[in-house]
């Protein structure tokens, strides 16, 4: 299964990439229609690739400059385990970084389902905006 795993992980560069730049052209193309996010948030009411687009669009308008990165990957059979940092920052002089502990199931080349968790979330302000 060595093919197959890399592949999972090729995919998962790829769904990352998307959050930094917002493309969603190659959504459908790596989510299965049946997709579950099991971290879904309580706000979004639709299923499968559009899923996954709504939650990219909701995270790029609420944290501008965003920047994802892949820290550390683990990936064995159809999993894919990824510690991620999110960085952003939505005004002048505050940062926001985040960390979320993901993992993706992969069948048939496409992502089925995503489990997460945020490690953390730090709020700084610059010492330039402190008196």
């Amino acid at each position: 299964m060595p093919d197959t795993t890399h592949a999972n992980k090729v995919s998962l560069q790829k769904i990352v990439e998307i959050f930094n730049t917002g493309d969603l052209s190659e959504v459908d193309s790596l989510f299965s229609s049946t997709y579950v996010d099991h971290q879904r948030p309580f706000w979004l009411d639709a299923n499968g690739p559009e899923e996954f687009k709504q939650i990219v669009l909701s995270a790029r308008e609420s944290l501008p400059n965003l920047c994802v990165t892949i820290e550390d990957v683990i990936a064995e059979g159809e999993r894919v385990v990824a510690r991620l940092q999110w960085r952003s920052t939505p005004s002048e002089g505050t940062k926001i970084e985040r960390e979320t502990i993901d993992i993706l199931r992969f069948a048939r080349g496409k992502a089925v389902e995503h489990w997460g968790a945020q490690a953390w979330v730090k709020e700084a302000v610059s010492n330039d905006q402190v008196s």
